[in-house]
Formats: C-alpha cells, structure tokens, sequence
C-alpha cells in the first residue's frame, strides 16, 4: 500500500481507498491508471536443457501486443488504465502464465509443485516485492 494526497482535501491516503475518508471525494474515478509489477522467477535451468534454454522474459496483453520485455530475475514494471489479460511468456523451458492484472497491483509468479515436463508457475497477487 502506498499514500497518496486527497486532490480534494490534500490529506494522505491509501491507493487502495475507493474515496476519501476525510472528504468523500471519489479516488477510482479520478485516476485508474497505474503501474503494475510482476517478480519473474530467477530459475537456472541446469543440464543439457539450460544450454538451449532463453532467459529472456515478456508480458503481452490478449491483442499480442507487448508490454514488458526483460531478463529472468529482473521486476516486470508497465503501466495500465484497466484490468487486462496478460500472457507471461519465460523462455522455453515454461508453460505460458495467463491472469489479470490491474493497474497499481504487484504480482508474483509463484512454481507450482509437481512433475512436469515443462516448469508450470501462476500469478499471485502479493503485497510486497524484493524492492519494495
């Protein structure tokens, strides 16, 4: 959660709040564009799979076009005005991750357990990130 000033009555508030505790004046109205932040796994893939494996990392939204191009390990950061469908892409060596995101939210992609051939990870909304 981070604080921002009320335009109306200028006390500190949270992002979150949908109007003003103070003054009423409504929040979500005003602004609904913010920065999303996605923590991509900083997975090595080791053996003979690692040597044809890519580190790089990509998220694009249902149309395909991309929002975010980086590196394993690295905080995914784009700026969005609504919740949009995303497909997280980490190189070969994963499955797709499909979710929602919404603007002013941090995410994280979590490993789910169990054998595949292919690493399987899902998009959690988290409160923090590393940096944070």
């Amino acid at each position: 959660m981070a604080l921002i000033k009320c335009k109306e009555c200028g006390k500190e508030i949270s992002d979150r709040a949908s109007a003003c505790p103070n003054c009423g004046c409504p929040l979500l109205e005003i602004s609904k564009e913010g920065e999303v932040r996605i923590k991509m796994p900083n997975n090595i893939v080791q053996g003979w799979v690692g040597l044809f494996s890519s580190r790089d990392a990509r998220v694009e939204d249902e149309e395909g076009n991309i929002l975010w191009k980086g590196q394993h390990g690295e905080n995914a950061k784009f700026i969005i005005n609504r919740p949009v469908k995303v497909t997280i892409y980490l190189g070969g060596w994963a499955n797709p991750i499909y979710g929602i995101v919404e603007p002013r939210k941090k995410y994280s992609l979590i490993q789910d357990l169990g054998v595949h051939m292919l690493a399987t990870f899902r998009l959690t909304e988290v409160d923090l990130i590393d940096a944070d």
